[in-house]
């Protein structure tokens, strides 16, 4: 099978072709390791656990933002992809056709090289929401009060979601999906002394009220965290 990757050398962009001997249970993580131990040990992409939990081969399969790991070349030979990236008057329809598989970088991101893109904008808004419990001593949580917290915390930081998103691709100042998602996680937890203080921080136009509720966020996500924030039961 042919695999179609876009690469990038710090200056000059281009696609190569690759063709790779497929085995069954065969993942695109797996595809890419044959091609760099075999054909080009120059190609550059990121992978740790291998087990879709620490979100870091997050790219762009045949135009869908997927997990590498996690994403078997069997279930996607000869797909055939029409989606947007973006929505409204600035939307562009993504199209792959053919029967190449067609690897790119997460969109809306600087690459640093072939697959490699810097996550520091994403990383810099989560660290602006100050993730982390500021504990109110002697609470203790039930299991409700656990479930409540649970869906978003499940959140593995791939940036896949921050990559999909509308509003963070057109304003930097937004603080995307997974920040909001994480936001709302230590919110939502009884054990937090100051719970309004997180939703001070991003009651501005440039936080909570810019998103464009186009759930683009929870289409994508690997672990179906609803990055959007809900009211407090």
């Amino acid at each position: 099978m042919r695999f179609r990757i876009k690469r990038f050398d710090g200056e000059n962009s281009r696609s190569d072709i690759f063709e790779v001997r497929i085995k069954p249970h065969m993942s695109v993580l797996d595809a890419l390791f044959q091609i760099q131990d075999e054909q080009d040990s120059s190609l550059a992409f990121r992978y740790s656990c291998r087990g879709a939990v620490c979100g870091s081969c997050a790219m762009l399969i045949n135009k869908k933002h997927r997990l590498a790991c996690r994403t078997q070349v069997s279930e996607i030979a000869g797909e055939h992809v029409i989606t947007l990236r973006g929505y409204g008057p600035v939307a562009v329809p993504l199209i792959k056709t053919g029967e190449d598989i067609l690897i790119e970088p997460l969109p809306a991101l600087p690459v640093i090289r072939d697959l490699i893109v810097d996550w520091e904008p994403f990383f810099e808004h989560y660290r602006g929401i100050r993730p982390w419990l500021e504990s109110n001593e002697g609470k203790i949580m039930s299991q409700d009060d656990v479930k409540k917290v649970d869906k978003y915390a499940a959140c593995i930081l791939c940036c896949i979601c921050y990559a999909a998103c509308p509003v963070a691709a057109r304003d930097k100042e937004f603080p995307g999906p997974a920040a909001l998602a994480k936001a709302w996680r230590f919110h939502a937890d009884i054990r937090n002394k100051n719970p309004e203080k997180i939703l001070r921080n991003l009651d501005s136009e440039n936080g909570i009220w810019a998103c464009d509720t186009v759930y683009r966020c929870a289409e994508v996500c690997p672990k179906k965290v609803p990055p959007q924030m809900q009211s407090r039961p």
